[in-house]
């Protein structure tokens, strides 16, 4: 529609100006007459009517066209202006107007209305509106209007949802605005109809999107959280009630409530550097929980702005670290631990074909001597350098194929080329797929307790003292040999048993130390005469055994075993000391003298028993009978223990002269064992088997006790005093309790201590001198003398013997029994008695029995003798008659015949 139309069109709506003039002038031309009429009246005159009538007219025909330009004509353009524009913005509105009466006929569509339904405003015009429209109203479709129509004036306006219906038929959504006006006295309605499919299509979208974002919100593993600018939560998802135990009903519309109240400054300062516009990303802080736990977070925050840029709130993304933060401490503590290791620790990267090191601790560089730029990149193959004949290297090849743990024992090269024993545990490490990542490889340097190991190893197959083979270590060996020959061709096996003659003596004399290096040396000799594959060991003491195994021979025996005894010929020179010693050997041969190893041992040892009887210093092949003196030994060393413990033995005195005035001046007790089988057996048979077994002690104190008790008898008789001599051996000696032991037995029977005399060996003084000093000397001091038995067969250092408190001297029967025919003998005995006189001691001579003997002693001023001469060792009941009888020994010069006897009378 063009404007001109448009002017007609409004202008056709428009009053008649005509019509506004006239009316307008008779308006004027009233109130004028009026005026008139009533001015007169007021002022007190009057005016004919005429006058006022011409008057009123003359002023409406001069006014009109005044009234015409001035006032109507720019009314009117005004108005023509004003309902122009409106008619335009009504044509070019993208809204849709429509106008329909009261009876619901359409009037008029605009432009964007005959758009939007398809239809001309002519087509239409007169028709229903609900051609065009089905009106939706609170949920309810109404396609008549009538309802709405007869609405009274306080409905005047509304908003409903509609249908808009085009020609074609097609339906569209729609918002309508209805305004009701009155035009000419009668109701019309004007109608905004908007097209909402677009908005509706949007605001679904957007509805879609704000699920979706709500819902990515609350899946979100992360915490996210708004608040205003004051601080209230306005966003609460289901992250951060796990993160922070608070449900989001909890602390909507409240302060941000995961602040601890020392951090509040710290909180509020972020928050206003958010609003400022600033981001903030990747903040680590320190919250609390419901429960007041501490709890470490990584916060992210930024702005949230209106479309102008104006700061509402800010929102938060906030990750829960704590984990993370352990996860960061443990491994710190972890790398530490690794750091500070003792045990060298490799990591490999093992997607690479050579399996690089990728990382090495301090210690690996300490025990390897590499640096660790020297060792990146390389495989840990170079720690073995060319030594690949290793078992444990298959092993290892092996764990790396199968991808698993295990753990290996290499021998490994330091840096300067020296060995070392690397115990090495591997372990994979996977990804979430279980491919292998890495290695992890942890070694420790274990040369030390190898070379402990294999020091206990050599400790427990070989003697500490000699190196040689231990008992263990021959029973292997043995075993392994005799196993080997049963198997093959049986050829002969040969087991020698050795063991040294006297070597008690020497440790006795000599002491230990000389003993122990005594023994080295007897073994160096052994092990020269020996052939490579032939084995000595030490079973303990002085004993020794010899393997000869394939033995082809038996004069391959007997060379060996001679061989063996010429090598004790040549004396050892050991501390200045030039020592002679000799051996006993005793050989017993697979298969005819045993199949087993216990066997063999025990025939041998019987031999070697056997060759000590033979005079020893000579080897023995063993036979049957051996066996049967074994036997007898082991019973008899049964049957000793049987008597100590039921008091089998019995006690025998020997008198003692005083060679000055003929009567006796002291007894020696000497022990007898009663066997009640046997009857009585000899000393030298059960005394050095007491020895060796210990049960020297018991049976010693025994002895003591009885002897003691047995003078303190013959006194309490009224018979003379005699000084009561017992031996002590060597064990009894060493006793820590020895001086207790004495004087508990001296106040138990009542003997005075210088009736007691107690006799030791000169070999035994000798050993530990200083010690043997000190118990001699606390003997003495309590009034206890003390003798040297069989003086002259030992190793005495005079030195000392000068410093010992001793009284006697008892000059050993071997020199007494031929001094008055060996001229050497003589000098010996000349030399003990000048010497102990020297000395301040009194001689004692064993073993008298010849008549000559006595002169001899008498010439030279013996103290006193013992002897057969005078007694044999008698019984207590024989002892007291002698006493009692006053029994002497007559000193009247001989001058017969040697062969005479000095007779007791």
């Amino acid at each position: 529609m063009g404007f001109a139309e448009k002017s007609d069109k409004i202008l056709r709506h428009l009053p008649s100006p005509l019509r506004q003039l006239l009316a307008f002038l008779v308006t004027i031309f009233a109130i004028e007459l009026f005026l008139m009429a009533l001015l007169p009246r007021a002022a007190g005159s009057g005016t004919p009517l005429a006058v006022s009538l011409l008057d009123a007219f003359l002023l409406v025909i001069l006014s009109a066209p005044i009234i015409w330009w001035s006032v109507v004509r720019p009314l009117r353009s005004v108005a023509l202006t004003a309902s122009l524009h409106t008619d335009l913005l009504l044509d070019h509105i993208a809204d849709g107007i429509i106008s329909f009466d009261g009876a619901g006929r359409l009037l008029s569509l605009n432009p964007a209305a005959e758009q939007l339904f398809g239809s001309g405003s002519a087509e239409v015009a007169g028709r229903s509106i609900s051609d065009i429209l089905a009106i939706r109203s609170t949920g309810k479709d109404n396609p008549l209007l009538t309802p709405l129509v007869c609405c009274g004036e306080e409905h005047s306006r509304l908003t409903c949802e509609a249908e808009g219906i085009r020609s074609d038929g097609s339906r569209f959504p729609a918002a309508l605005a209805l305004s009701r006006v009155q035009l000419d006295g009668k109701w019309n309605f004007i109608g905004i109809v908007r097209d909402v499919t677009e908005s509706r299509e949007a605001g679904e979208r957007l509805r879609e999107t704000n699920e979706k974002l709500d819902a990515l919100i609350q899946a979100s593993p992360q915490g996210i959280v708004a608040v205003d600018c004051n601080g209230n939560v306005t966003l609460w998802n289901r992250a951060a009630e796990e993160i922070f135990g608070w449900s989001a009903d909890e602390v909507l519309g409240k302060p941000y409530p995961a602040v601890p109240a020392e951090r509040e400054a710290e909180h509020r300062k972020l928050r206003e550097l958010v609003l400022q516009g600033k981001r903030v990303t990747d903040v680590e802080l320190r919250r609390r929980r419901r429960d007041g736990v501490p709890i470490d977070v990584s916060l992210s925050a930024a702005p949230i702005c209106d479309s102008l840029g104006t700061p509402l709130g800010v929102i938060t993304i906030i990750s829960d670290i704590s984990a993370r933060k352990r996860s960061e401490q443990e491994l710190v503590l972890l790398k530490r631990a690794m750091e500070s290791s003792i045990n060298g620790i490799t990591i490999t990267d093992a997607t690479h074909p050579d399996n690089p090191i990728i990382y090495v601790n301090p210690a690996f560089e300490r025990i390897t001597g590499y640096g660790v730029d020297e060792v990146i990149g390389k495989n840990p193959r170079f720690l073995r350098g060319d030594d690949r004949d290793q078992a444990e290297l298959k092993k290892l090849m092996h764990a790396f194929r199968e991808e698993r743990e295990g753990c290996f024992v290499l021998r490994n090269y330091r840096k300067d080329g020296s060995p070392f024993w690397n115990e090495l545990f591997i372990a994979p490490v996977r990804d979430r797929d279980g491919v292998v990542t890495n290695y992890i490889g942890v070694m420790n340097d274990i040369t030390e307790h190898r070379r402990y190991e294999e020091q206990l190893v050599y400790q427990a197959t070989h003697d500490p003292l000699t190196g040689l083979p231990n008992r263990n270590l021959l029973q292997d060996r043995l075993g392994q040999a005799l196993a080997l020959e049963a198997f093959r061709r049986r050829n002969p096996i040969c087991v020698m048993f050795l063991d040294l003659d006297n070597f008690k003596k020497v440790n006795d004399t000599l002491g230990h130390t000389v003993g122990d290096m005594l023994l080295k040396a007897v073994a160096n000799r052994l092990k020269n005469c020996l052939r490579g594959g032939d084995t000595v060991a030490r079973l303990g003491g002085d004993e020794y055994i010899i393997v000869l195994p394939n033995v082809r021979e038996m004069h391959d025996v007997i060379t060996v075993a001679k061989k063996m005894i010429n090598v004790f010929a040549a004396p050892l020179l050991l501390m200045g000391n030039e020592i002679y010693v000799t051996a006993s050997i005793g050989i017993a041969l697979f298969p005819t003298d045993g199949e087993t190893v216990d066997a063999l041992l025990k025939n041998a040892d019987a031999a070697m028993y056997h060759a000590k009887e033979q005079g020893k210093n000579n080897y023995q092949f063993y036979s049957a009978e051996m066996n049967t003196r074994v036997f007898e030994r082991l019973s008899l060393e049964t049957s000793l223990h049987r008597a100590v413990k039921n008091q089998e033995f019995m006690l025998h005195y020997q008198p003692r002269v005083d060679l000055r005035s003929g009567q006796i001046c002291g007894v020696e007790a000497l022990v007898r064992w009663n066997h009640p089988e046997m009857g009585l057996v000899s000393p030298a048979k059960f005394i050095p088997l007491a020895e060796e077994t210990g049960l020297i002690v018991p049976m010693g104190e025994w002895v003591l006790r009885t002897a003691c008790a047995q003078n303190k008898a013959w006194q309490d008789a009224g018979l003379p005093p005699l000084r009561m001599a017992v031996n002590l051996s060597a064990r009894q000696f060493r006793q820590e309790n020895l001086i207790e032991m004495v004087e508990e037995i001296l106040m138990e029977t009542g003997l005075a201590p210088q009736w007691l005399e107690l006799e030791l060996t000169e070999s035994l003084v000798m050993q530990e001198a200083e010690k043997s000093a000190a118990i001699l000397r606390d003997l003495t001091d309590r009034g206890i003398e003390v003798a040297i038995d069989d003086f002259g067969t030992g190793y005495s250092s005079l030195s000392y013997l000068k410093r010992f408190p001793i009284a006697n001297l008892k000059i050993d029967q071997a020199f007494i029994r031929d001094m008055t025919r060996d001229p050497d003998d003589a000098t010996l005995v000349k030399t003990i008695i000048t010497m102990a006189h020297g000395l301040g001691m009194k001689t004692i001579a064993e073993g008298v029995e010849l008549a000559e003997q006595i002169d001899f002693l008498c010439r030279h001023q013996c103290e006193e003798m013992q002897g057969y001469y005078f007694s044999r060792p008698v019984t207590a009941e024989e002892l007291g008659r002698l006493l009692a009888e006053g029994k002497t020994l007559d000193l009247s010069p001989v001058h017969v015949d040697p062969r005479d006897r000095i007779r007791a009378v």
